[in-house]
């Protein structure tokens, strides 16, 4: 048997919190867990929304029924299958996100904020990019232990904020100091890592408090 891939023309979704023109100085893009689609996953950000910031929320092209072959939907941004390909794919995706958003906003900065599988599939995507990143919010997520060179540089780059849940069965405390001690050692990373009580899920509080903290921080930079 053969295998191809074929490039084809598609159309994928992406949500918008707030409004993208010249106003706008700070542009979050905000990328989703396994599991998730977007229009479940903006509502974290309503209440974040200021006249000058907006959130721009890209879905993983995998879709799936979360049990069974009815019910409730939910995306992902790839799996183990054909996963090069779909790292490929996820880039090429983001890069035009990324562009449309600034097109449509061109005096903001960029900012990421990555949730659970959402924090691995950025972080590979950050190196690919030519479009410039001011900081990296990573939640709940996994740090891939494959991260290329460019992505490397793209993280010492800019400031990244990472946040763990003392409760979180997907990143116990033994993972996190495992992966934090990889990136110091190997990639010569040294992200702010901070926890916040609950599981894998976000802290309305915190991350609204975090997100205003980290504007403050890469403007003043």
């Amino acid at each position: 048997m053969s295998k191809f891939f074929l490039e084809v023309p598609q159309k994928q979704r992406v949500d918008v919190l707030g409004t993208l023109n010249e106003s706008t100085t700070d542009v979050w893009i905000a990328l989703h867990g396994y599991g998730q689609l977007v229009e479940y996953f903006q509502r974290h950000f309503r209440s974040m929304l200021t006249p000058t910031r907006a959130f721009v929320f890209p879905q993983g092209a995998h879709k799936f029924y979360l049990q069974g072959t009815e019910g409730r939907v939910g995306a992902s941004w790839m799996t183990k299958e054909d996963r090069l390909t779909d790292i490929e794919n996820q880039r090429l995706y983001l890069n035009e996100v990324c562009r449309w958003a600034l097109s449509e906003a061109p005096n903001a900065r960029l900012h990421m904020v990555g949730f659970s599988q959402g924090v691995a599939t950025g972080m590979r995507f950050l190196g690919h990019t030519t479009v410039p990143f001011q900081s990296l919010l990573a939640w709940a997520g996994s740090w891939p232990p494959d991260l290329g060179d460019s992505s490397q540089e793209a993280l010492r780059t800019m400031y990244m904020s990472a946040w763990f849940g003392t409760q979180d069965p997907f990143v116990d405390e033994e993972k996190k100091q495992e992966r934090c001690a990889l990136y110091a050692d190997k990639f010569n990373l040294h992200p702010e890592v901070n926890t916040y009580e609950g599981a894998h899920s976000f802290d309305s509080n915190i991350l609204a408090s975090e997100i205003a903290r980290i504007e403050l921080v890469t403007l003043e930079q």
